[in-house]
């Protein structure tokens, strides 16, 4: 019988236990058999992960802004996840930087990715100001004249 991926495993481990939705009681079982998980590892065995569990997506500055809004609800509404909540961000943050001074990624790259650096350290300073902070952002890189 063939070996299975990573990915195989983690949707048999969920379809056993009925899930397609990976909240907090489901990331703590599925973390506790496959340490180490990633958010895009579930969703590539075609899972639905929950904020705070999906963490800080940021392959465009839409889905980052998407992401860190849904974030700071999250740390506004649920004080038993805003240090998880925080903590993705700071990881997330810390990837950016990263990417941004890393010599094997494009300049371009590296530019959007210390800027995204930036966005995070806002939502870090106060998540609170981030969604209005961001709309303001996102218009100025539209439109520098703005």
């Amino acid at each position: 019988m063939p070996r299975l991926s990573k990915k195989q495993r983690v949707a048999q481990f969920a379809a056993n236990r009925g899930w397609e939705t990976i909240g907090g009681v489901e990331w703590e079982a599925v973390a506790a058999e496959f340490p180490g998980i990633s958010p895009s590892t579930l969703e590539d065995a075609g899972l639905i992960v929950e904020q705070p569990w999906r963490g800080v997506k940021q392959h465009t500055f839409g889905e980052l802004a998407e992401t860190l809004t849904e974030l700071a609800g999250i740390y506004a509404m649920r004080p038993e996840l805003s240090g998880f909540a925080r903590a993705q961000v700071i990881q997330a943050k810390d990837r950016a930087k990263w990417a941004s001074r890393s010599g094997r990624v494009d300049a371009e790259k590296r530019t959007n990715k210390a800027e995204m650096a930036e966005w995070m350290l806002v939502w870090l300073d106060d998540p609170s100001m981030f969604v209005s902070w961001a709309a303001r952002r996102r218009a100025v890189l539209l439109d520098p004249a703005t």
